[in-house]
């Protein structure tokens, strides 16, 4: 299946990427009747001037989900190859749960191209066709543990994108890119406001 490269809504892909990058993930809901892919973040984001704001979890909804492939795995130490956990749509949410606010690994996450996706498509807990309509754009995320050797990878196919806020209220896509782009470049400028542990400083 083919997907764009380049603009998503009219939208730079790299700027959605980087408003994504470090982002943490609090829970994912998938409405099978609805179509629809909810991904709750807690996201890197600064306004114009003045501090980061004191909540910075957002809803990030892809629309017209026509299919989602998840490969849910454990590689211990002496595992000779990795094992593949059970793992059904409707347990997604709880998959993620289980990672406890897992941050997105990787910096890139819209219309990739397929080579992650060719090295765990093998490894498929599940593969859920939703809708037989062609989705123009893909998601692909990742969790990450380190306690317990797990990895879980999603790959989402979708229509578009909307970002709420966690009191329902809209937020533009060209504000919610602003934001993070804000944040990486006063990051990479060594602003305090970026400060944060979980982060490495600039260089």
């Amino acid at each position: 299946m083919t997907v764009s490269r380049g603009l998503l809504d009219g939208l730079d892909i790299t700027g959605l990427n980087t408003a994504l990058s470090e982002a943490t993930c609090l829970g994912i809901d998938v409405d099978t009747a609805a179509g629809t892919l909810r991904l709750e973040l807690d996201v890197l984001t600064l306004p114009v001037d003045g501090p980061p704001p004191d909540d910075c979890d957002i809803y990030l909804t892809l629309t017209g989900v026509s299919r989602v492939a998840a490969s849910l795995r454990r590689q211990a130490w002496d595992d000779l190859e990795p094992v593949v956990l059970p793992l059904a749509l409707d347990g997604l949410h709880d998959a993620v749960n289980s990672f406890g606010g897992g941050g997105l690994h990787g910096w890139e996450f819209f219309d990739l191209d397929d080579t992650a996706w060719t090295q765990w498509k093998k490894l498929l807990s599940f593969d859920t066709v939703i809708s037989e309509t062609p989705a123009a754009h893909m998601l692909e995320i990742s969790q990450e543990e380190g306690v317990d050797p797990r990895e879980l990878d999603v790959r989402v196919w979708f229509e578009g994108i909307t970002v709420t806020g966690k009191q329902g209220n809209d937020i533009p896509l060209e504000q919610f890119i602003a934001g993070g782009v804000r944040w990486w470049q006063a990051h990479d400028a060594g602003d305090p406001r970026t400060m944060r542990p979980n982060i490495v400083p600039p260089l």
